[in-house]
């Protein structure tokens, strides 16, 4: 399944926030789900799920170039639940598997 997320930033970081632009329903994030990151500089990233539990997911994220033309180098990043229906938090990055 694809999911789209809209980033708080041109980049993820530890404590960055993303809002998931799915309409709220009865679908749950599973491993091996794709995840389209949209970022405030007007740029995106395809990610996938790596893990998902109840109460955390792995993400991992390509390598991509920001709009002002820096390179992000590929990334695993921990994500856990915001406390806010639809929100996200990175919590922090996990070195690759």
């Amino acid at each position: 399944m694809l999911w789209r997320f809209s980033a708080n930033h041109s980049h993820l970081y530890p404590g960055a926030l993303l809002s998931c632009l799915e309409p709220r329903g009865e679908a749950r994030l599973s491993p091996g789900d794709e995840v389209l990151v949209a970022f405030t500089d007007g740029m995106a990233a395809m990610g996938t799920l790596a893990a998902v539990t109840p109460h955390s997911a792995v993400l991992s994220m390509p390598a991509y170039l920001t709009q002002r033309g820096t390179w992000v180098s590929e990334r695993v990043w921990g994500l856990a639940p915001s406390g806010e229906p639809g929100l996200v938090r990175v919590r922090k990055r996990l070195s690759r598997a």
